[in-house]
């Protein structure tokens, strides 16, 4: 037996809590109103009613891009958030509340200027990525980065079946396995790649305010463009927690000098811009002003369209199997902000030919960069133009290897090439080194 009844919480949220019948008594209560962006989250960039009586509302305004819908005051209890949204049960839900009491601690002593300690460090990492891998938009790109890759294998595999017979199984399939506490379950795994992540918090101290979305967490790469995995050189991660804060995570070995107050509005309209991008149905903030000017953008919204309509895996059928290449989590670095400046080694080497490696040394991505000095593309690529621009980039390809050694603190042994290295390197097949 289910029964279903409302109840009302702190800020007057009507929610609603479900009681299932169970072997030996009844469970605790589950709440119905699943939020993917948390309310403590949005309540600084909220007008609040009320504010510490038990009627208090939080009240948010924001932008809805599908039909144009601006909305003034909004209850953050209705917004950002499904009925049974990680599962039906509650545990996820559970969990993740709990997270929350420890993550919005520190964020409120972050906003309140308190000291932060180690732990409060761990926990605005472990906020990071639980907010990358719970919201909606990560639910439907794992989705749709699973569903086009086993559609795709499966088509290689059979030949007999069309995609447009294959799709729908899949489809089912993966909406019921790939669920949103999928994505959150790989987080213990992931936190320690941020271990080496320096984090400042950012004073914006300019008229215009933060705005934020609901894909707040904003992961790029100043120095390769077009990739920005949380484990690569240059990766910036960065977040707004209020109308004039932000915390930033960044490669401190990259970024020599971060400047932490914000004193240009130009600054604040970049950063604001990457939010606009990411947003997967709505940018946010206290007032319905903070938005217009980036509605408006004509070239912000080409870039946000650009992002949202690329590929998301692209797959080719080889002799002993398929070929996948899928896409990641990150945005392309389109839009400059002037705080991340790059080194001087790397500054002159064009965008074109700027390509990021892993922080952590290996030699087998050392001998790849080699491998992209020293072969000989005559050999493996036909097409004229992409045969010039590997010949183009070998010249590039030394500087950054040049500062990877500094970087990696490369072990003596490994910079020597000997004679069969060097032969290796100008004939094997390339896709052995890259």
């Amino acid at each position: 037996m289910e029964v279903v009844q409302k109840a009302v919480i702190d800020d007057s949220e009507v929610c609603y809590i479900r009681y299932s019948e169970l072997r030996g008594g009844m469970n605790l209560p589950v709440t119905k109103n699943q939020h993917y962006v948390p309310r403590f989250y949005m309540k600084p960039f909220s007008n609040i009613k009320n504010a510490g009586a038990k009627n208090e509302k939080v009240l948010i305004s924001f932008y809805q891009f599908d039909n144009n819908i601006l909305r003034d005051n909004v209850p953050t209890s209705s917004i950002c958030s499904e009925d049974f949204f990680y599962d039906n049960d509650g545990s996820v839900e559970k969990m993740l509340a709990q997270k929350e009491s420890k993550w919005s601690e520190t964020i409120k002593k972050v906003l309140d200027s308190s000291k932060v300690d180690e732990k409060d460090y761990y926990y605005i990492k472990e906020f990071v990525l639980y907010q990358i891998t719970r919201s909606k938009a990560m639910k439907n790109h794992t989705q749709d980065m699973a569903e086009n890759i086993l559609t795709d294998s499966l088509f290689n595999m059979t030949r007999n079946l069309s995609k447009n017979c294959i799709r729908p199984l899949v489809k089912e399939r993966v909406e019921k396995e790939l669920t949103p506490d999928f994505n959150i379950s790989m987080v213990n795994e992931l936190i320690s790649v941020l271990d080496d992540y320096e984090i400042d918090i950012l004073i914006n101290k300019t008229d215009l305010n933060f705005i934020t979305s609901d894909v707040p967490v904003i992961i790029t790469n100043p120095f390769d463009v077009h990739r920005a995995g949380l484990a690569d050189i240059g990766t910036v991660i960065f977040f707004p927690i209020s109308l004039d804060k932000m915390i930033l995570l960044y490669d401190k070995k990259f970024y020599k000098k971060i400047d932490k107050t914000i004193c240009q509005s130009e600054v604040v309209k970049s950063i604001n811009k990457y939010q606009y991008i990411s947003a997967d149905e709505r940018i946010m903030s206290q007032n319905l002003a903070d938005f217009q000017d980036y509605i408006n953008d004509r070239q912000l919204n080409f870039e946000r369209e650009k992002l949202k309509n690329q590929t998301k895996v692209k797959t080719a059928k080889k002799m002993n199997g398929t070929f996948i290449a899928a896409m990641g989590i990150g945005i392309t670095y389109t839009i400059n902000i002037p705080l991340f400046a790059l080194p001087k080694a790397l500054r002159k080497i064009p965008v074109e030919f700027r390509e990021t490696f892993p922080r952590q040394y290996s030699i087998e991505t050392r001998r790849a960069v080699l491998c992209r000095i020293y072969r000989d593309p005559d050999d493996f690529i036909v097409d004229h133009t992409l045969r010039e621009q590997w010949k183009n980039g070998q010249q590039y390809y030394k500087k950054i290897l040049k500062f990877l050694d500094y970087y990696w603190e490369t072990p003596k042994e490994d910079l020597n090439i000997t004679p069969l290295l060097m032969h290796q390197l100008k004939t094997v097949p390339v896709n052995q080194f890259l």
